[in-house]
């Protein structure tokens, strides 16, 4: 997503910027704006922050149980204290 995987309202992002990057919005996924056809890797991580309507968690689960209906399954949760992110790891099955 050139450079700046998680700012918001950016257009939708192609397999080469998912795959130079690692990282997703979770929000890009839930609009399916993410393109994962020709993904190379098999981690990937899915990034989310909390917005005034929903909680960074919930929007994360969210994208990481629609994930699953596509061969992706969750490897663990962390948080980031100094940019209030949650990322979610997955691992293609």
């Amino acid at each position: 997503m050139r450079g700046a995987p998680i700012v918001p309202g950016m257009s939708p992002v192609t397999p080469q910027q998912l795959a130079q990057a690692r990282v997703v919005a979770a929000d890009a996924v839930l609009r399916n704006e993410v393109d994962f056809r020709g993904y190379p890797h098999r981690h990937l991580a899915v990034a989310a922050r909390p917005r005034l309507s929903t909680s960074g968690v919930t929007q994360l689960l969210e994208a990481v149980e629609y994930l699953t209906h596509y061969g992706w399954e969750l490897v663990n949760v962390s948080s980031s204290s100094n940019s209030a992110l949650f990322y979610a790891f997955l691992r293609r099955r």
